[in-house]
């Protein structure tokens, strides 16, 4: 009964990787469909093409304004007139017709230079909408970028307790097998199968984890969550870094900066665009109207006014109630908030990249050292296996040398994760995530 249901154990656990072949999955081909796929960055398009459309003379208010109308009324009237003397009059269903139609155009000629002010902020939230665009390139490759190496993390952590597993398994059926020809004991094989079924419990949770971690993947490229596939399951470490030289990336390169900086720009322009209503305004106004009246009872039966007009109109506010003024001194104290988050981001990033790069250096380091461990947990694991077939060792030295491999893996494979992810994020601080993509 016990075989059977270790049986079951094991066949419940490979089940899902014995039904199909699943593909390798690249890094590269992850971003690629992520980046072809994504919601955010198709959103992201579509908004740099409204800020595109956005960005016009005409918007800014260069161009002039041409309207076209026409007017026809038709009225059927009762008249009733009384006159001096007496007498009266009256007229039933009195009709009048009327046609006007007229060509309006005006122009604003100058507003205090508020057009051109207009121009430049459109052309600043054109370059908002691409750093947009660019934020969330970026942030879709680093999101896939660092779900990739975790699943590939979660793998071969996936892969070391299945081992694990397997040696709990082969050391149960010693057990057994002395305690079936009489030379073992019943407690041996009591903690021999705890051990083997707490190892085979963290197993088929590690199965689940993994599962749904591709599942984020697959939700990351655009796609149905129970997709198929296998990562490569390497986790390169990469090289370290030094602080100033990201500092000075930050400042050049990182998206959020350049942002902040725009919207401080565009902070000053709204200053000098609440100082233009101080100045004039001067309007050209042009138009053609034709007007066509028609009263056939009446004694002018018809009259008819055509031609053109045209005039220029100027106006400048003298007093408003000190609203311009108003104006003038909140964008100041805007432009003035807009200037200290930017430092605050800017200080804000660079202490990020200080702690990551030392994230970073620290876990290199720890690769280093924790590889070594790993290579003596092995050898000490293996000589402890040998000696506890030959009855040399407890159960208890032989697990305990079984748990320290299983640690050293495991410090050595989180390592190796978090030197990736430190780089990721220091790559996402300073926009070179393009090399992941080359």
């Amino acid at each position: 009964m016990k075989k059977n249901s270790f049986k079951l154990i094991l066949a419940f656990i490979l089940l899902p990787f014995m039904v199909s072949s699943q593909d390798i999955l690249t890094l590269e081909e992850a971003i690629l469909i992520g980046l072809e796929n994504s919601f955010s960055i198709r959103i992201a398009k579509n908004e740099v093409d409204i800020a595109q459309n956005n960005n016009t003379i005409g918007n800014a208010g260069y161009l002039p304004r041409a309207d076209l109308n026409v007017n026809q009324n038709n009225n059927f009237q009762n008249r009733y007139f009384e006159y001096e003397g007496g007498n009266s009059s009256s007229d039933n269903g009195y009709r009048t017709h009327s046609l006007a139609s007229g060509a309006q155009l005006g122009w604003t000629l100058f507003d205090g230079f508020a057009m051109f002010i207009r121009k430049e902020k459109l052309d600043v939230f054109a370059q908002q909408s691409d750093l947009q665009l660019r934020m969330a390139v970026e942030n879709t490759i680093a999101n896939i970028v660092y779900t990739y190496y975790n699943i590939a993390f979660n793998e071969n952590l996936y892969k070391s307790y299945k081992d694990q597993m397997k040696l709990s398994h082969e050391r149960l059926a010693i057990a057994r097998e002395k305690s079936n020809i009489g030379v073992g004991y019943e407690l041996q094989e009591l903690q021999s199968e705890v051990d083997y079924r707490a190892d085979s419990a963290r197993y088929m949770q590690q199965s689940t984890y993994l599962i749904n971690i591709k599942a984020e993947l697959n939700r990351l490229l655009a796609r149905q969550p129970d997709v198929n596939f296998m990562v490569n399951t390497t986790i390169p470490v990469p090289n370290p870094e030094i602080s100033a030289d990201i500092y000075v990336k930050v400042q050049e390169q990182n998206p959020s900066v350049h942002f902040a900086r725009l919207q401080a720009r565009v902070s000053e322009l709204e200053i000098d665009e609440a100082k233009a209503s101080r100045y004039p305004t001067i309007n050209l106004a042009g138009a053609y109207n034709f007007t066509r009246t028609g009263t056939p009872s009446g004694q002018t039966q018809l009259s008819q006014i055509h031609g053109p007009s045209v005039g220029v109109g100027a106006s400048i506010t003298l007093f408003n109630g000190y609203n311009i003024n108003r104006k003038i001194k909140n964008a100041a104290i805007v432009a003035e908030n807009r200037k200290i988050s930017q430092q605050e981001l800017e200080l804000s990033l660079q202490s990020r990249a200080f702690k990551l790069v030392n994230d970073l250096n620290q876990a290199i380091e720890l690769v280093l050292v924790e590889e070594e461990s790993v290579k003596l947990a092995q050898r000490n694991a293996e000589a402890a296996w040998e000696k506890y077939q030959l009855g040399a060792i407890s159960d208890i030295e032989l697990r305990e040398s079984q748990n320290k491999l299983l640690d050293a893996k495991t410090r050595l494979m989180s390592s190796q994760m978090t030197s990736q992810a430190a780089a990721i994020e220091i790559k996402t601080l300073t926009g070179d995530l393009s090399s992941f993509v080359e």
